[in-house]
């Protein structure tokens, strides 16, 4: 075991708590946080709608069923962004080293700070009281202390709320032992399930196990790396961090709760995601070459679209991408390789609609969207554009670009965007493309 002493600090219920800060009529109640108005399933909750057995992930109509009195309030994804920032800052401006590790948590070393604060735990304390002060009395966090990021982050997220917990040679075991592979970070359902067909449900009884048999049910990586959690040591995902010179590509997808049934709608949400996209796309001073795009809807099209060719068949395989068509579901993908470096909404839109989805073989009501561009290159590397009307272009989305960082993507949009129908950006989960975020 190292002798670097790391803080993992969990912002408690982040999207629920924040909107109870915003709003104190809501604190102490129950809050289900929904995507948007309308949706179905909850995507956070808060610590009292948690007590009633409320998860991320349930149904609303399930969620109403655990706790009557639950309150369903939109995400305000600019506000959570906007906190994060403000605890990066707050971060930064307590450790030398920090790793923004997602939207709510966040590790802090404290090795370099041991002769300025007598012990990590005041260290922590001090932490959670700059917290408050910063976003409120109302947002709490727990803090989990340890040699290793593995063991800070599980003994942070299984304490109790508000918390600090100090992982040491004498508790250690004990967690290990007591944690489910649930709980692990990186441990997703599927190994999740080995695990407990081999009767393994906490990290401690790796060790029992031996390497051929983990070899053999998990792989040469996953092994060593199933390991290294059981001792608690760091496993590859919390050592190596993405040190890419810039974002390889950029991609936004949406699903919505109802569906786009006229190709004017169909137009419209891919008009908006290529607004996003390239509006992320600008801020990191990138341009790209390839282009792509999926559509995914219902599988009977020819009563909202009595135009199009379809035939009967549950089946259907075409050259152009691939389109499989059953009773339940209709798939459209393709993608395109550009000779000219993308840099514009519009080159976007031009090439992911006028070329590729508007000669799509089938039109069919839609309702999973997805828009990319990749084969990035630093503006500063690609072959400069000499054409008098791509500049003049330029000045336009240079002058959207300033008005949108100081107001915010879609202050001003162009006329195909439709207020009440507007896709605005979120912001979940772990921060792949920090540059965009914090730069």
């Amino acid at each position: 075991m190292s002798n670097r002493i790391f803080l993992h600090v969990d912002i408690n219920s982040y999207f629920a708590t924040l909107l109870q800060q915003e709003t104190p009529s809501l604190r102490g109640k129950p809050v289900g946080v929904l995507k948007e108005a309308g949706r179905g399933c909850v995507i956070a909750a808060s610590k009292e709608a948690k007590q009633f057995g409320v998860k991320t992930g349930c149904r609303a109509k399930d969620a109403k069923l655990l706790c009557p009195h639950i309150q369903f309030i939109p995400a305000n994804f600019d506000m959570y962004l906007s906190a994060t920032r403000q605890l990066r800052d707050l971060f930064l401006d307590l450790s030398p080293d920090i790793q923004i590790f997602s939207l709510d948590e966040a590790f802090l070393e404290f090795t370099a700070l041991k002769n300025i604060y007598p012990s990590a735990y005041i260290f922590g304390q001090l932490v959670q009281k700059r917290i408050k002060e910063t976003l409120g009395e109302w947002v709490t966090c727990n803090v989990g202390i340890a040699q290793t990021k593995i063991l800070a982050k599980l003994t942070s997220e299984v304490s109790p709320k508000n918390s600090i917990t100090e992982v040491t040679e004498d508790n250690k075991s004990l967690l290990l032992s007591t944690v489910n592979f649930a709980d692990v970070c990186g441990v997703g359902y599927r190994l999740e399930k080995k695990l407990l067909e081999l009767g393994v449900r906490h990290p401690y009884q790796i060790n029992f196990l031996s390497q051929a048999d983990l070899e053999k049910h998990f792989g040469p990586f996953w092994s060593v790396q199933l390991q290294k959690i059981a001792q608690g040591e760091d496993p590859h995902f919390l050592v190596h961090q993405r040190d890419t010179p810039h974002m390889k590509s950029v991609s936004r997808s949406i699903t919505g709760f109802k569906l786009a049934r006229t190709e004017a709608a169909v137009q419209q949400v891919i008009y908006n995601l290529c607004a996003e996209v390239m509006y992320k796309t600008r801020k990191m001073n990138l341009a790209g070459r390839h282009v792509g795009i999926s559509l995914t809807g219902t599988s009977s099209p020819s009563s909202i679209f009595p135009d199009s060719n379809l035939s009967n068949q549950d089946t259907t395989i075409v050259q152009d991408g691939w389109n499989r068509r059953t009773h339940r579901q209709a798939y459209w993908s393709s993608h395109k390789t550009s000779q000219q470096y993308i840099q514009h909404t519009q080159e976007l839109y031009s090439i992911l609609y006028d070329e590729m989805a508007s000669h799509r073989p089938e039109q069919f009501p839609v309702i999973r969207f997805r828009v990319s561009l990749s084969l990035l290159k630093p503006i500063t590397q690609i072959p400069q554009v000499l054409w008098e009307e791509w500049w003049k272009k330029e000045q336009v989305e240079q002058a959207c670009d300033e008005i949108s960082k100081k107001y915010g993507l879609f202050t001003v949009r162009s006329g195909r965007l439709h207020a009440p129908d507007l896709i605005r950006p979120e912001v979940t989960g772990f921060f792949g493309d920090q540059s965009y975020y914090f730069d």
